[in-house]
């Protein structure tokens, strides 16, 4: 199995006392020439003055298999935990379709596009169950040997709600110091468009990055 370990932490107290902590863990394993199983977790807090801004969980389970060179069939299950949004969980789970438009030493582009059950639970108790439509895009572009550029953007949409979508954008650059060791600059966009906070979440992190 091929794992990617970023992490990020930093302490502040200049006007404010700040402290934001922020680890992503990813894992592939193949199971066959055709098959694959993907596996992504993060983790996400930050406190300003004992005040806590952010606690973020997110973990994401996908099942590939290669149709042929380019196409593939996934089912994937996302599980997402904000304690200071509207949300007490997001859990969507659906099977779609990807496919590589570009795959060489210097680029990538694979593009994604799916269909999910969504089950949301409310901070009040309420829970909305409800069909979206999920596209994810994911582009990579090598620099140099030591030097990446990486960029994720997806869009989940309800059927049933057309002012129930959500945006998640991360763009990343990568450095890389030896084989198994970089350094990593990534800002980050989550947009949630039905709530009655802050729409847009921003961040911006300075990771040490593992491969093993």
């Amino acid at each position: 199995m091929d794992k990617h370990l970023e992490l990020s932490y930093v302490e502040t107290s200049v006007n404010t006392n700040t402290t934001t902590f922020s680890s992503k863990l990813q894992g592939i394993a193949a199971l066959s020439d055709t098959e694959s199983i993907k596996a992504k977790g993060s983790i996400l807090y930050s406190e300003s003055d004992e005040n806590t801004s952010a606690n973020k969980y997110n973990i994401e389970l996908d099942y590939n298999h290669m149709i042929n060179e380019k196409l593939y069939s996934y089912m994937g299950i996302n599980y997402i935990k904000d304690q200071l949004s509207d949300y007490d969980y997001r859990l969507n789970i659906g099977p779609g379709l990807g496919y590589k438009f570009l795959e060489d030493e210097i680029q990538t582009i694979d593009i994604q596009g799916g269909l999910d059950y969504a089950s949301d639970r409310y901070k009040n108790g309420t829970k909305d169950n409800y069909l979206a439509g999920k596209t994810e895009l994911n582009y990579k572009y090598k620099f140099s040997e030591n030097l990446e550029f990486k960029q994720m953007l997806s869009y989940l949409a309800s059927f049933e709600d057309s002012e129930k979508y959500f945006i998640v954008s991360d763009s990343a650059l990568e450095v890389n110091m030896t084989k198994n060791l970089s350094l990593g600059i990534s800002y980050g966009l989550d947009y949630t468009n039905q709530t009655e906070k802050e729409k847009l979440d921003k961040k911006f992190l300075t990771s040490l990055i593992v491969d093993f």
